[in-house]
């Protein structure tokens, strides 16, 4: 894996400026990728990421290509690397296959709901809802958006992802015309890293993730003027395969204190009680 952004190495000064790692364009095997490395304060961020990914991926969502790679196999890495602290906080790198180049390598248009709604990015947190982002969906790609919606909102829930702000839910127009929600990403559980962490965005009228229960999503489908049956259909199939997939968890390369986290986390979920 190489980098495809020029001067890359000049932006590595900030990895001592942050919490989180540093995502950066990169070129490697099969194409284009978006490189995640490790954050220099948080444990087990990029293994955190692939297990989500490969779990909503083995949940039928829309998920681009990911792997996990040595970070000694990415090139061109500085040597302060090592005194950062990275190494040996986490010894992987997360990749995602980019989903906005054709397989010419050709941009394909990305409009993520911040710029949908007008929304400044350090605004991604406020003046919308997911509501508003459902709203969006329902009319710009019907059924196929909304069930994928509410596959990630429920696994999110599940999972402890208090991150899905504006910027995580974006339109694709593959044919330049007709919008599609657009893949899946960004998916981490945050509740290992900051407790008692919400939801990104107001679910009907409340972030805390024990709200989020089958009487909320008949709310939630008498806001929207969203199809009930197909709400908690889709709301009940995915909680019921997310348990089956769960009782699995070991075999996945992720930390046993994150699952330790999550597992307290879901035990408080009405969700997977009712």
């Amino acid at each position: 894996m190489r980098f495809s952004l020029a001067g890359v190495q000049l932006k590595f000064s900030a990895v001592r400026e942050t919490e989180g790692g540093l995502t950066i364009p990169a070129e490697g095997v099969g194409g284009s990728w978006i490189l995640k490395l490790p954050s220099s304060i948080y444990a087990g961020v990029p293994e955190n990421e692939y297990v989500m990914m490969e779990l909503a991926r083995h949940l039928g969502m829309d998920v681009p290509e990911t792997a996990l790679i040595p970070i000694d196999q990415v090139q061109g890495l500085p040597n302060e690397m090592n005194a950062n602290g990275m190494s040996t906080i986490s010894t992987h790198a997360f990749i995602i296959k980019r989903f906005d180049r054709n397989a010419n390598g050709e941009g394909i248009h990305i409009e993520d709901f911040a710029q949908v709604f007008g929304v400044y990015p350090e605004s991604k947190y406020k003046y919308a809802s997911y509501r508003n982002i459902a709203e969006v969906l329902w009319a710009e790609t019907g059924e196929k958006g909304i069930v994928e919606f509410i596959k990630r909102i429920i696994v999110n829930a599940l999972i402890g992802n208090g991150d899905m702000h504006l910027k995580n839910w974006s339109l694709i127009y593959t044919d330049k015309t007709k919008a599609a929600l657009a893949p899946a990403y960004d998916f981490v559980s945050t509740i290992p890293y900051i407790p008692n962490d919400k939801m990104a965005l107001t679910f009907v009228d409340s972030k805390a993730f024990a709200s989020l229960t089958y009487e909320q999503l008949k709310r939630f489908a008498a806001k929207t003027q969203l199809p009930q049956a197909l709400i908690l259909d889709v709301a009940q199939k995915t909680v019921t395969a997310f348990k089956q997939l769960w009782n699995s968890i070991d075999s996945f390369p992720l930390d046993k204190e994150i699952i330790k986290v999550i597992n307290q986390h879901l035990a408080t979920l009405p969700l997977l009680k009712e």
